[in-house]
Parts: structure tokens; C-alpha cells; sequence
């Protein structure tokens, strides 16, 4: 396919493209001779078509940011030229750091076995748990008196973590502070108390260090709260990939047209600005098929925006719960269960601290067929953050409607509001129609029609279970939208 395409550039380029026609390609690239018949060797249409799609495999990904296109349209050999044209990146007001850096101290504490295990092994815990997070930097074992080039280290962080730990008798007590700097502003503190003896050394420190790590850098958590208003209203063009990770969990909650509309603009301008980050590619296929669930792409277009970015993101971070998790999801929309398997649990298992992703995951999972693991999945996010969205009862419904406790689940989504989505609405739909509650049902519906789909080709498009899906559409027939 290289040399097909060098000769099909060369051969324009050099004013001869109107020779570019089947009989000569076949001669010229292929090596066959003059009794060649198309009807008999359909070569150059075979090749033609895979170098189509190679061509916008590559623009879908690694080619992503070429100033110059080239295509091969459909029915003729020609090559086509365009310029693409791409707003320009101008930094609006003070730049941000693209990952917030934190810098782990060691912890103060009385002298003593026990205290030393915990001012040692404790802070390199919350260094751990703190790295599982793709959208951070962390130093481990730093201190104010360490200097660099005649700087002190730890002002090179956005924040500093310090602790210390206090026995009483059998008690112990942990306090934990993130401060930002260089204002030297006390953020965030948490103290923990445990009874000694009761509980293992190690298990106590990987308790604390999680909480710290989900409390610090999960979605909702203290560092995006305090950066977000430093994004708040920044221009587009200011392209930050931890911005744009903001303007997710953002969307995530508000769950409107503009929010979407804001976060997919942010995200692909952090991939224009940073090509090689892995969570960037994630983003924006993540906010292309949440394009999709708000009814603004087709099932098709999907897959042709979206695939290429899930696919960069999981060869560049494959480390990165974001990206391995919009790889897993696109892979069950091409119908690649097993990788969608692989990929989904390489996410939740690679940080255990990201509740968000995992209620996320647990959603598909239910959708796939296994409500009670997706259900598993979301009660582990809301205890590890209570906080998260709403959204996260229609995967608890779920797990009713499988075991066919359709008025439990009507309960359980009753008083969603599910504003702009129209597949959550589609959802909330069914499982009020399933329980016979049409008034309820009619009035989700008439929700979802808003966007102009139809709702049995909605459900067609999602991974869902065959014989739950024809329950649901069984059900919305009944439901007549006035």
C-alpha cells in the first residue's frame, strides 16, 4: 500500500494524475502485464479500498495533526489534496499546569517503633495510591529543607502532603494536610484514629492512603475543586488536558448539551495541544460518544470519530484508567467482547481509588448482560465517594430489572433527572414501561423523543443482553407518545 500511494501522489504531482486509471495502476504498481482484465483481477479495487481505509485509520489517529489530507475518493484513482484548517492555540491569561503536581513529606511523629513504621511507611502508601491517578504528579519523599539549582524542591510542587501520627495507649491518631502553594493555604485535613492491635500494620496504612488518595484526586475531589476556578471561563484555545479532565467530571454532573458542547471543545483542543498525551485521546472519545448518547451522531459516525482516539489513548497510557477504560468501551461497541472484557478490568483494577470510572464500568457491565457485577461495581464507587452523580441508580435499576423486580427499579430512577441524555432517558423509559408505570414511562419517552431518535434503534445500538432489550422494547411499545 506504500508504494500504491507513492504512485498515486507522484503521478499527480507530476501533472499526470488524468493516466491514473485501473489498466495502468494494475501494470505500473502490480506487476501484471498487458492482457490484464479488470473483470477477471479486481487487484486495484481490492488495494483502493484498504488503502481508503488505512488513510483514515491514520487522520483517526498518529495523523491526527497533519496540515495536509490526502484522500482517494471513491470510484476514481486521483489523489485529493486539502489543506486542514485548525484554530490556532493561543494561551488565554496565566497557563496552568497540564498535570498538578503533588509533593509527599515525610511524617512527623513521637520516637518509637510503632510511630516510625507509620512517619515512614505511611506517606509512601499515599505516594502510591496518589500514582494510580493518570491526571497527576507525584514526588515521594520530599521535604522543604531539600533544594535543587538553589530552590527548594517542594516549591516546584502545586501542593505539598504532610502528616503526622500521635500515640495514647493502644491509641493511634493520623492527621493528614494538603497544603497548596506557594501561598503555603492549608486545602484540605482529614485526621484518622485507629486501636492498635486490632487491626494489621500494613492493612491500616493501605486504609488510610486510599481514603487520602480518593478524598485528594478522585473526581470531586479537593485538588479539582480548587483548580476549578482557575479554568473557569478560560477560552478554548487554552488547551490544558487536566482542564478538559475538569470540564468531564463537569459534564458528567450537569449532564447538558452545553456542558457536553464545552468538554468535547476542551478536549479536542488538549489533543491538538498535546498529541502525545494518552488521557487527552481518551477525553475526546469519551465526549464523542457521549455525543452519541445525547442523539448528536450516528451509530456509524460513532465509531469513525471516536474508535482512532480510544485506540491512541490505550497505546500511549496503558496505564491510565481513562484511556483503558474508552478503549473497553469502544471495543464492546465493535462488538469485541473479550478485548472489552480485558480492557475493562485492566481500568478498575489499575486504580481502585477512581470511583468515578468504576461506576462508569460498572454501568456497561450491566448493560452487557451482568447487572449484579455492575451493581457490585457502582455500591464499591459510592461508598469509596459518596458523591457521585445521580446517574448511578439506573445501573443499581438494572440489577431489579434482571431479577424482574420491575417496581423496585421504577422506584429506584423515579426522581432522576436525567436533563439532555437522551439514552439515560431511553433507559428510564423502559424500566418505568417494564413496571407499568406508563405515565411515568410516557413522559421519559417524550424526554427521549426530543432528540429525534427512534427508541427501538437506540436500544439496537447499545452491547445490551438480546433478551433484555426485547423486554424493554416489548414493553415501550405499549407507551404511545401524544
Amino acid at each position: 500500500m506504500k508504494r500504491f500511494l507513492n504512485h498515486l501522489v507522484a503521478e499527480e504531482l507530476d501533472g499526470r494524475g488524468e493516466h491514473l486509471r485501473g489498466a495502468a495502476l494494475a501494470m505500473d504498481v502490480f506487476g501484471r502485464g498487458g492482457d490484464f482484465d479488470s473483470n477477471n483481477d479486481p487487484v486495484v479495487r481490492i488495494e483502493a479500498g484498504k488503502l481508503r481505509k488505512a488513510l483514515e485509520h491514520y487522520y483517526l489517529t498518529s495523523g491526527s495533526l497533519d496540515e495536509i489530507r490526502i484522500d482517494v475518493p471513491k470510484g476514481q484513482y486521483r489523489p485529493r489534496f486539502s489543506k486542514v484548517q485548525r484554530a490556532s492555540l493561543k494561551p488565554n491569561g496565566q497557563t496552568v499546569s497540564a498535570k498538578p503536581s503533588i509533593g509527599v513529606c515525610g511524617f512527623d511523629g513521637e520516637v518509637g517503633d510503632l510511630s516510625a513504621l507509620f512517619c515512614q511507611g505511611l506517606p509512601e502508601e499515599i505516594a502510591l495510591e496518589l500514582s494510580r491517578f493518570d491526571n497527576l504528579r507525584v514526588y515521594s519523599g520530599w521535604s522543604k529543607g531539600r533544594e535543587k539549582d538553589g530552590q527548594s524542591l517542594a516549591v516546584q510542587c502545586d501542593y505539598t502532603l504532610n502528616g503526622s501520627v500521635r500515640v495514647s495507649g493502644p491509641n493511634m491518631r493520623i492527621t493528614v494536610q494538603l497544603t497548596r502553594l506557594p501561598d503555603d493555604l492549608l486545602i484540605w485535613s482529614e485526621r484518622f484514629t485507629t486501636v492498635l492491635g486490632e487491626t494489621d500494620v500494613f492493612e491500616i496504612q493501605e486504609g488510610v492512603a486510599r481514603q487520602c488518595a480518593t478524598r485528594i484526586a478522585d473526581a470531586y475531589g479537593v485538588v479539582g475543586d480548587d483548580l476549578a476556578a482557575g479554568y473557569a471561563g478560560r477560552d478554548v484555545t487554552d488547551a490544558s488536558v487536566y482542564g478538559a479532565l475538569l470540564a468531564f467530571h463537569g459534564h458528567l454532573r450537569t449532564n447538558r448539551l452545553g456542558s457536553l458542547k464545552e468538554f468535547v471543545a476542551l478536549a479536542e483542543a488538549a489533543v491538538l495541544a498535546s498529541p502525545q498525551s494518552g488521557l487527552a485521546h481518551a477525553l475526546l472519545a469519551l465526549g464523542i460518544l457521549d455525543q452519541f448518547f445525547f442523539g448528536k451522531l450516528s451509530h456509524d459516525t460513532l465509531l469513525k470519530l471516536g474508535a482512532g482516539h480510544a485506540e491512541q489513548a490505550v497505546a500511549l497510557s496503558p496505564q491510565g484508567q481513562e484511556a483503558l477504560f474508552a478503549g473497553a468501551v469502544y471495543a464492546l461497541l465493535q462488538q469485541d467482547q473479550a478485548r472489552f472484557q480485558r480492557l475493562v478490568d485492566a481500568a478498575i483494577s489499575v486504580n481502585p481509588n477512581g470511583n468515578l470510572l468504576i461506576a462508569l464500568a460498572g454501568g456497561w457491565i450491566a448493560i452487557l448482560g451482568d447487572a449484579a457485577k455492575g451493581a457490585e461495581l457502582v455500591q464499591q464507587a459510592l461508598q469509596g465517594n459518596p458523591i457521585l452523580p445521580v446517574w448511578t441508580n439506573i445501573t443499581l435499576a438494572l440489577e431489579d430489572v434482571e431479577n424482574e423486580r420491575f417496581a423496585a427499579a421504577s422506584t429506584k430512577i423515579c426522581n432522576i433527572d436525567a436533563r439532555d441524555c437522551a439514552n439515560d432517558w431511553l433507559l428510564i423509559a423502559a424500566m418505568h414501561a417494564l413496571a407499568g408505570e406508563n405515565s411515568r414511562a410516557h413522559l421519559a419517552l417524550r424526554q427521549f423523543s426530543r432528540a429525534g431518535l427512534g427508541a427501538e434503534q437506540q436500544l439496537s445500538n447499545l452491547p445490551m443482553r438480546p433478551d433484555l432489550a426485547e423486554a424493554m422494547k416489548t414493553a415501550l411499545r405499549r407507551v404511545q407518545v401524544k
